[in-house]
């Protein structure tokens, strides 16, 4: 039998599928796009993306006959949530997390409960990048979908209802709402009374792992008795899925850059709330894990690869190469002089900015293409290391970066953060972890893996360190050199980007 990890994201979704004994057997994927109907708005389609979400799943059923399917658990992109009427067909688009609305909801809760008060509730300080604001703005800018919304489903919970299943949302996505008490694991009343939301605007909330029903009937090839179980937020399902450990931290690259760690205990709340780190549940009665990351993330090389490339686009067309590949190459091998602020798709933690600006500083008519390219590395790289720092401060020690994402594949790319973090990288077999943390969670909950133990090992044998890349003391200095300039660049120039956009609104 097999088992599979439905894992949605923001430009795509991917079926990974396995063996119970580990094996991996397949992994269809399908992008889509995000629309953005005004500037700074940006929504997902869910009918697109569950379009997509039949086609990669159809395509899993397909490839496994000899295997067929017995559970299915998803890794979920956090705070978009889909406005669905009695029946759970879409009434609108998902607001997701980075776009900017929601800003100006954010003082009818801070107005009545500090930060402070709301992270001990809710493991995450105020900001406009939580569901609860997109809702709101919802409420008081389109009436008209809101009051044929009967509830707000994160695409997890939607693709359940899909599929057949009464909808409900897991404990890790709760939270990404701001709503969600990560200690009673229940909708708040207080912050929802706060904010004028009832919570029957919101799915049950179920814990991680739990076995929501079988399919039952379907158009997709899929065994009916296949489980269908709460899943995960997709950071605590890679967190998971690398099987990080107390002292090690996930690095995970792709269209947001991600640090995500597992709490030995809760951290220093004060520390966390200053710097806008959160915390919250994931599989396992307990057990919590906190994240940090840059929203622009990967796909800053993306807009240089489409903007500013040069030769590397042919070059890699005619030997049949990824580009990516071609632009990573032949980089300077010192650290360069420039600092890149990679804010282009506003900023993560510590920050959470949504006016922010990206910023490439110390340009020179002499500057190469190459010292943008790697720019753009140390830059997403310096503000990893910021957040590692601040996770220092709260009592969180990494003494290893388990990496995963597309940029794992590039030695260059993990050998500037080996060097910029001072800490050794570990490159894993297998880039697909979030598939593998919700792939377990569905096997645990299906009884495929029948125990804590099992499912470790499961996790042990799919996240097989393939080589570990050290920091390089020389290098390790220099750029000590550098983040002690970058440090203090956001505070620099936050008022000029402001400012600036301000002029596109």
């Amino acid at each position: 039998m097999s088992i599979v990890g439905l894992d949605i994201g923001t430009t795509g979704v991917k079926a990974v599928v396995f063996r119970e004994d580990g094996t991996f057997l397949t992994a269809p994927y399908r992008e889509y796009d995000l629309e953005s109907p005004k500037h700074g708005h940006l929504e997902l389609n869910p009918n697109e993306v569950l379009d997509a979400v039949r086609e990669v799943l159809g395509k899993a059923a397909a490839e496994t006959k000899d295997d067929p399917i017995r559970s299915l658990a998803t890794s979920t992109l956090g705070e978009a949530m889909v406005p669905v009427d009695g029946d759970n067909r879409p009434v609108g688009n998902a607001i997701i997390g980075f776009d900017a609305r929601g800003q100006e909801s954010v003082s009818l809760l801070s107005e009545k409960l500090t930060d402070r008060e709301v992270f001990d509730i809710a493991g995450h300080g105020i900001n406009s990048f939580h569901s609860i604001f997109k809702l709101l703005w919802r409420r008081d800018h389109d009436p008209d979908t809101f009051s044929r919304t009967k509830k707000f489903l994160s695409f997890g919970d939607f693709i359940q209802a899909s599929l057949g299943i009464e909808p409900h949302i897991d404990y890790s996505m709760a939270s990404r709402t701001l709503a969600f008490d990560v200690r009673k694991l229940d909708w708040s009343p207080e912050i929802l009374d706060a904010v004028g939301l009832s919570s029957e605007l919101l799915p049950p909330v179920a814990a991680p792992g739990t076995n929501l029903g079988a399919l039952g009937a379907n158009d997709l090839g899929l065994p009916l008795d296949c489980v269908v179980a709460a899943g995960l937020h997709d950071q605590p399902a890679g967190i998971l899925g690398a099987g990080i450990q107390p002292g090690e931290s996930m690095l995970a690259t792709g269209t947001v850059i991600c640090l995500g760690v597992h709490l030995e205990g809760l951290p220093e709340a004060q520390a966390m709330v200053e710097n806008n780190l959160c915390y919250y549940p994931t599989l396992g009665e307990g057990q919590y894990i906190s994240i940090a990351y840059n929203f622009t993330g990967g796909s800053l090389l993306k807009w240089y690869r489409d903007n500013l490339a040069g030769d590397e686009i042919p070059e890699a067309k005619s030997c049949g190469k990824d580009p990516y590949n071609i632009i990573c190459s032949g980089l300077p091998e010192n650290p360069t002089d420039l600092l890149v602020l990679p804010h282009f798709a506003t900023t993560g933690t510590p920050w959470l900015d949504d006016r922010a600006l990206g910023a490439i500083l110390g340009m020179r008519l002499t500057t190469t293409r190459k010292e943008v390219v790697k720019a753009i590395l140390e830059g997403l790289l310096h503000e990893i290391r910021l957040n590692s720092e601040i996770y220092a401060q709260a009592g969180v020690d990494i003494q290893l970066y388990k990496a995963i994402g597309g940029a794992s594949r590039s030695e260059t790319w993990m050998q500037i953060a080996a060097d910029i973090l001072g800490r050794p990288v570990a490159i894993l077999a297998i880039n697909e972890v979030p598939g593998v943390g919700a792939a377990a969670t569905g096997a645990l909950a299906a009884g495929i893996l029948a125990n804590e133990g099992e499912l470790n090992d499961f996790i042990a044998g799919c996240s097989e360190v393939t080589r570990v890349l050290e920091p390089r003391a020389e290098q390790t200095r220099l750029y000590d050199e550098r983040f002690a300039i970058y440090r203090d660049l956001y505070p620099a120039t936050s008022d000029i980007t402001h400012r600036l956009f301000a002029l596109g609104e």
